[in-house]
């Protein structure tokens, strides 16, 4: 790594915190998330990088590469580009499982269709990072972020955003290893280079039913609905069981059959002192919910906020015999997108209000 790579970094770096100050977000944590990265910025840029060692030139390029994918992150949560509605039904699925509040979600859009997923921060690569900067500028980043890129053209649909629950279920599975632990449970310590290909295939499908139930958790079997959708006649391959297998076995999750991987999964949660995997939400009954008078749902619990997004489903596909039919198809779409965001945004600052008022 050479000083000239370091110092066009800082001049690219100067040039996007100038456009992120404007920037108004969602809430407090992203703000001193935001701070804290501008204080590290301008430690580093006071800093006369003609000095350092080669392993320090190589340490402060990665730093600064990861301000750079921050800034990005941070910069696409604002209130104006993605629904806090969408990261706030997150956030509380997300604190059933990791409880210490050293997590920040934040959100990215992509050009592409379909194009769903979570991103976990490296826990080594963050802890060096904050041990370099903590010796030598004393300071710290104090939050590690949970990264969602979600489709532009999806943002607000609220019918595909239940894929989200799939993708974080991937990450708490990555972040408390539990397929990893199944695996080597039923194979022993193995390096990942020497893996073959039914052991691929073992824990890639492993992870992909974790990711769905943990999912059917929350939101019963709306991601599957949306999986059929478009994915209905995927057949097995090395990284997804077909999707045939993964709607059984959400629909035996629901059904309280018993399931032996879930049950092998809540023994690995156990000895982790984590939640086991239960059903988390409260389902509306369709035909008599508020949507049938075109009016947001009322919300009483995060039970059934959750569950908001399995009574769009249900109104979705019956449109052709509830209330809906009275209007165009066309507009049926936006109707429930419409009616499932008012009905999440009502109960979150009805909440926040009620908290708000016990202080």
């Amino acid at each position: 790594m050479t000083v000239k790579a370091i110092e066009l970094q800082l001049l690219q770096l100067e040039g996007i915190f100038s456009k992120s100050k404007a920037n108004i977000y969602s809430d407090n944590k992203k703000e001193k998330y935001f701070e804290e990265l501008h204080l590290l910025f301008d430690a580093i840029k006071k800093e006369d990088i003609n000095n350092f060692d080669a392993n320090l030139l190589e340490i402060h390029y990665q730093i600064l590469d990861y301000l750079f994918g921050a800034l990005e992150f941070l910069d696409n949560s604002t209130l104006n580009l993605i629904p806090f509605e969408t990261v706030s039904c997150l956030e509380k699925a997300l604190d059933d499982w990791i409880s210490d509040n050293n997590f920040i979600i934040a959100t990215s859009l992509s050009n592409r269709n379909l194009d769903f997923y979570f991103m976990g921060e490296n826990i080594e690569f963050y802890n060096l990072m904050n041990d370099t900067i903590e010796k030598k500028y004393n300071l710290k980043i104090s939050k590690r972020l949970i990264k969602i890129v979600l489709p532009r053209v999806l943002s607000r649909d609220y019918l595909s955003i239940v894929v989200l629950y799939h993708e974080l279920g991937h990450f708490i599975d990555v972040e408390l290893n539990l397929s990893q632990r199944i695996f080597y449970k039923k194979y022993g310590f193995i390096h990942p280079n020497f893996y073959t290909q039914d052991q691929i295939k073992f824990l890639r499908h492993t992870m992909e039913f974790f990711a769905d139930v943990f999912a059917a958790q929350y939101i019963n079997n709306a991601s599957n609905l949306f999986l059929n959708y478009i994915a209905g006649n995927a057949v097995d391959t090395i990284t997804h069981p077909s999707t045939k297998s993964r709607i059984e076995i959400v629909d035996k999750f629901l059904s309280n059959e018993k399931i032996v991987l879930i049950d092998e999964f809540n023994l690995v949660l156990t000895a982790q002192s984590k939640p086991l995997i239960e059903r988390r939400h409260k389902i509306f009954n369709a035909d008599n919910s508020d949507f049938n008078e075109f009016i947001p749902q009322q919300i009483n619990s995060d039970e059934e906020l959750h569950s908001i997004f399995k009574l769009g489903w249900d109104f979705w596909n019956n449109s052709e015999t509830n209330t809906l039919n009275k209007v165009p198809k066309k507009q049926r779409y936006y109707i429930i997108n419409n009616l499932v965001e008012k009905s999440i945004s009502n109960y979150i600052v009805v909440s926040n209000w009620n908290k708000m008022s016990t202080i």
